[in-house]
Protein backbone atom coordinates (compact mmCIF):
# COMPACT_ATOMS: atom_id res chain seq x y z
CA UNK A 1 0.00 0.00 0.00
CA UNK A 2 2.88 2.33 1.02
CA UNK A 3 5.34 1.28 -1.93
CA UNK A 4 6.66 4.25 -4.35
CA UNK A 5 7.95 3.81 -7.57
CA UNK A 6 12.01 4.32 -8.64
CA UNK A 7 10.87 7.86 -9.46
CA UNK A 8 9.74 8.97 -6.27
CA UNK A 9 12.37 6.51 -4.25
CA UNK A 10 14.06 9.00 -1.29
CA UNK A 11 17.85 9.92 -1.66
CA UNK A 12 19.92 7.12 0.15
CA UNK A 13 23.36 7.34 0.96
CA UNK A 14 26.36 5.82 -0.67
CA UNK A 15 28.85 4.98 1.71
CA UNK A 16 32.69 4.38 0.71
CA UNK A 17 32.78 0.96 -0.21
CA UNK A 18 37.03 0.81 0.50
CA UNK A 19 37.96 -0.21 3.81
CA UNK A 20 40.70 1.21 5.60
CA UNK A 21 42.58 -0.38 8.55
CA UNK A 22 42.25 2.92 9.78
CA UNK A 23 39.56 3.20 11.89
CA UNK A 24 39.92 7.14 11.77
CA UNK A 25 40.33 7.17 8.28
CA UNK A 26 37.16 4.85 8.17
CA UNK A 27 34.97 7.06 10.30
CA UNK A 28 35.76 10.35 8.56
CA UNK A 29 35.16 8.94 4.96
CA UNK A 30 31.80 7.66 6.20
CA UNK A 31 30.60 10.94 7.16
CA UNK A 32 31.71 12.74 3.70
CA UNK A 33 28.37 12.16 1.97
CA UNK A 34 27.06 14.70 4.71
CA UNK A 35 28.94 17.41 3.26
CA UNK A 36 26.33 17.64 0.02
CA UNK A 37 23.40 17.04 2.35
CA UNK A 38 23.98 20.26 4.44
CA UNK A 39 24.99 22.21 1.53
CA UNK A 40 21.38 21.38 -0.07
CA UNK A 41 19.43 21.93 2.76
CA UNK A 42 20.84 24.94 3.18
CA UNK A 43 20.59 25.99 0.18
CA UNK A 44 16.65 25.07 -0.29
CA UNK A 45 16.37 26.88 3.19
CA UNK A 46 17.43 30.16 2.19
CA UNK A 47 15.58 30.02 -1.25
CA UNK A 48 12.35 29.62 0.41
CA UNK A 49 12.60 32.04 3.49
CA UNK A 50 13.20 34.36 0.58
CA UNK A 51 10.04 33.48 -1.30
CA UNK A 52 6.64 34.95 -1.35
CA UNK A 53 5.29 31.32 -0.37
CA UNK A 54 7.39 32.09 2.94
CA UNK A 55 6.04 35.34 3.02
CA UNK A 56 2.40 34.34 2.87
CA UNK A 57 2.58 31.61 5.10
CA UNK A 58 4.02 34.29 8.14
CA UNK A 59 1.03 36.46 7.12
CA UNK A 60 -1.70 33.37 7.62
CA UNK A 61 0.10 32.51 11.04
CA UNK A 62 -0.49 36.22 11.96
CA UNK A 63 -3.61 36.08 11.36
CA UNK A 64 -4.92 33.11 13.78
CA UNK A 65 -1.73 34.20 16.32
CA UNK A 66 1.93 32.49 16.53
CA UNK A 67 1.44 30.69 19.64
CA UNK A 68 2.19 27.13 19.63
CA UNK A 69 3.19 27.63 15.73
CA UNK A 70 6.35 26.76 14.14
CA UNK A 71 8.63 29.58 13.48
CA UNK A 72 10.56 30.87 10.14
CA UNK A 73 13.76 29.54 10.62
CA UNK A 74 12.91 26.06 11.52
CA UNK A 75 10.06 26.05 8.85
CA UNK A 76 12.73 26.99 6.65
CA UNK A 77 15.25 24.18 8.26
CA UNK A 78 12.06 21.25 7.88
CA UNK A 79 11.74 22.50 3.86
CA UNK A 80 15.04 21.87 3.42
CA UNK A 81 15.31 18.65 5.04
CA UNK A 82 12.24 17.25 3.19
CA UNK A 83 13.67 18.46 -0.28
CA UNK A 84 16.57 17.32 0.25
CA UNK A 85 15.03 13.59 1.63
CA UNK A 86 12.19 13.37 -1.06
CA UNK A 87 10.45 10.89 1.23
CA UNK A 88 7.17 9.35 0.02
CA UNK A 89 5.38 8.60 2.68
CA UNK A 90 5.65 11.23 5.69
CA UNK A 91 4.07 11.06 9.22
CA UNK A 92 3.61 13.72 11.85
CA UNK A 93 2.32 14.21 15.05
CA UNK A 94 1.03 17.70 16.53
CA UNK A 95 0.22 19.20 13.34
CA UNK A 96 -1.99 21.67 15.04
CA UNK A 97 -3.35 24.51 12.14
CA UNK A 98 -0.87 22.91 9.57
CA UNK A 99 2.35 25.61 9.30
CA UNK A 100 4.68 22.79 9.66
CA UNK A 101 2.49 20.67 6.91
CA UNK A 102 2.40 23.33 4.65
CA UNK A 103 6.24 23.28 4.07
CA UNK A 104 6.47 19.72 4.13
CA UNK A 105 3.86 19.35 1.29
CA UNK A 106 5.35 22.31 -0.19
CA UNK A 107 8.57 20.62 -0.29
CA UNK A 108 6.76 17.46 -1.71
CA UNK A 109 5.08 19.61 -4.45
CA UNK A 110 8.31 21.51 -5.45
CA UNK A 111 10.31 17.78 -5.86
CA UNK A 112 7.25 16.79 -8.22
CA UNK A 113 6.14 14.01 -5.39
CA UNK A 114 2.68 13.85 -6.61
CA UNK A 115 1.90 10.35 -4.88
CA UNK A 116 3.85 11.41 -1.55
CA UNK A 117 1.72 11.41 1.38
CA UNK A 118 1.64 13.12 4.76
CA UNK A 119 -0.33 11.58 7.73
CA UNK A 120 -0.67 14.51 10.14
CA UNK A 121 -1.97 13.71 13.40
CA UNK A 122 -4.00 16.50 15.95
CA UNK A 123 -5.07 15.26 19.49
CA UNK A 124 -6.64 18.79 20.31
CA UNK A 125 -10.28 19.26 18.93
CA UNK A 126 -9.71 22.94 19.81
CA UNK A 127 -8.33 23.85 17.02
CA UNK A 128 -8.61 24.11 13.37
CA UNK A 129 -6.37 21.05 12.12
CA UNK A 130 -4.81 22.33 8.62
CA UNK A 131 -6.40 25.55 8.60
CA UNK A 132 -2.92 27.45 7.40
CA UNK A 133 -2.13 24.79 4.80
CA UNK A 134 -2.88 26.20 1.37
CA UNK A 135 -5.87 24.66 -0.75
CA UNK A 136 -4.56 23.40 -3.56
CA UNK A 137 -1.80 21.41 -0.89
CA UNK A 138 -4.58 19.95 1.13
CA UNK A 139 -6.54 18.37 -1.42
CA UNK A 140 -3.06 16.59 -2.70
CA UNK A 141 -1.37 14.65 -0.37
CA UNK A 142 -2.41 16.04 3.12
CA UNK A 143 -4.24 13.08 4.99
CA UNK A 144 -5.78 14.58 8.37
CA UNK A 145 -6.16 12.33 11.80
CA UNK A 146 -7.99 13.70 14.64
CA UNK A 147 -7.10 11.54 17.84
CA UNK A 148 -4.44 10.35 20.29
CA UNK A 149 -1.54 8.94 18.68
CA UNK A 150 -1.35 6.31 20.99
CA UNK A 151 -5.08 4.91 19.68
CA UNK A 152 -4.13 4.65 15.78
CA UNK A 153 -0.95 2.90 16.96
CA UNK A 154 -2.94 0.29 19.18
CA UNK A 155 -5.82 0.10 16.37
CA UNK A 156 -2.72 -0.26 13.65
CA UNK A 157 -4.22 3.05 11.46
CA UNK A 158 -0.66 4.41 10.63
CA UNK A 159 1.96 3.14 7.72
CA UNK A 160 4.20 0.56 9.24
CA UNK A 161 7.15 1.85 7.30
CA UNK A 162 7.56 5.53 6.96
CA UNK A 163 10.75 7.89 5.10
CA UNK A 164 9.96 10.49 7.46
CA UNK A 165 8.20 10.96 11.29
CA UNK A 166 7.81 15.21 12.61
CA UNK A 167 7.54 14.88 16.63
CA UNK A 168 5.63 18.26 17.44
CA UNK A 169 3.32 17.25 19.67
CA UNK A 170 3.64 17.02 23.50
CA UNK A 171 7.15 18.06 24.46
CA UNK A 172 7.06 16.56 27.61
CA UNK A 173 10.76 14.08 28.40
CA UNK A 174 8.75 11.05 28.46
CA UNK A 175 6.21 11.45 25.29
CA UNK A 176 9.15 12.93 23.22
CA UNK A 177 11.34 9.88 24.21
CA UNK A 178 8.37 7.33 23.69
CA UNK A 179 7.46 8.97 19.89
CA UNK A 180 11.05 8.65 19.10
CA UNK A 181 11.16 4.94 20.46
CA UNK A 182 7.57 4.25 18.23
CA UNK A 183 8.44 5.81 15.17
CA UNK A 184 12.54 5.07 14.56
CA UNK A 185 11.98 1.09 14.14
CA UNK A 186 9.04 2.23 11.08
CA UNK A 187 11.53 4.34 9.48
CA UNK A 188 13.18 2.91 6.48
CA UNK A 189 17.15 2.43 5.64
CA UNK A 190 18.39 6.41 5.24
CA UNK A 191 14.66 7.35 6.70
CA UNK A 192 14.87 10.55 8.97
CA UNK A 193 13.56 11.19 12.46
CA UNK A 194 12.47 14.98 13.07
CA UNK A 195 11.92 16.76 16.24
CA UNK A 196 10.46 20.24 16.90
CA UNK A 197 11.54 21.91 19.39
CA UNK A 198 14.45 19.57 21.43
CA UNK A 199 15.99 22.08 23.94
CA UNK A 200 13.15 21.92 26.21
CA UNK A 201 14.59 18.55 27.57
CA UNK A 202 16.95 15.51 27.03
CA UNK A 203 14.90 13.18 25.65
CA UNK A 204 16.10 13.61 21.82
CA UNK A 205 19.90 13.68 22.89
CA UNK A 206 19.00 10.65 25.08
CA UNK A 207 17.75 9.09 22.13
CA UNK A 208 20.64 9.94 20.10
CA UNK A 209 23.34 8.48 22.63
CA UNK A 210 21.48 5.55 22.53
CA UNK A 211 21.82 5.09 18.65
CA UNK A 212 25.42 5.11 18.79
CA UNK A 213 28.14 2.28 19.23
CA UNK A 214 31.65 2.65 20.24
CA UNK A 215 35.18 0.48 19.46
CA UNK A 216 36.45 -0.32 23.10
CA UNK A 217 39.77 0.20 21.87
CA UNK A 218 39.84 3.79 20.24
CA UNK A 219 36.17 5.03 21.88
CA UNK A 220 35.16 6.18 18.41
CA UNK A 221 31.86 5.36 16.82
CA UNK A 222 31.81 1.89 15.82
CA UNK A 223 30.31 2.94 11.62
CA UNK A 224 28.83 -0.64 11.03
CA UNK A 225 27.33 -1.06 14.64
CA UNK A 226 25.70 2.52 15.30
CA UNK A 227 22.46 2.76 13.59
CA UNK A 228 22.15 5.66 12.34
CA UNK A 229 24.32 7.91 9.19
CA UNK A 230 23.98 11.48 10.73
CA UNK A 231 22.55 13.53 13.31
CA UNK A 232 22.60 16.89 14.08
CA UNK A 233 20.84 20.15 15.44
CA UNK A 234 19.83 23.11 13.25
CA UNK A 235 17.99 26.13 14.77
CA UNK A 236 14.94 24.25 17.35
CA UNK A 237 15.45 21.35 14.40
CA UNK A 238 16.65 18.17 15.54
CA UNK A 239 17.30 15.14 13.34
CA UNK A 240 18.80 11.79 12.87
CA UNK A 241 19.01 9.87 9.63
CA UNK A 242 18.57 6.23 10.19
CA UNK A 243 20.87 3.27 9.48
CA UNK A 244 19.11 -0.18 9.27
CA UNK A 245 20.95 -2.91 10.86
CA UNK A 246 22.17 -5.13 8.21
Amino acid sequence: MFAFSDRQKMRVFQLPKQRHANQAAQTSLSSTPFYAMWDKVTRFAEEIRASDFMAEMIRRRDVYGSEGVMGALDCATLYGLTRWLRPAVVLESGGFIGMSSAFILKALADEKLAAAKLYSIEFSEDCQQGALIPADFRSAGFVPMRGRIEDFLKGDQLPRSIDMFLHDSSHSYQHMLWEFRQFWPRLRDGGMLVSHDVQMNAAFAEFITKTYAHEKKTGRRDVQRTSHYEWGRWGYIGLAVKKASR
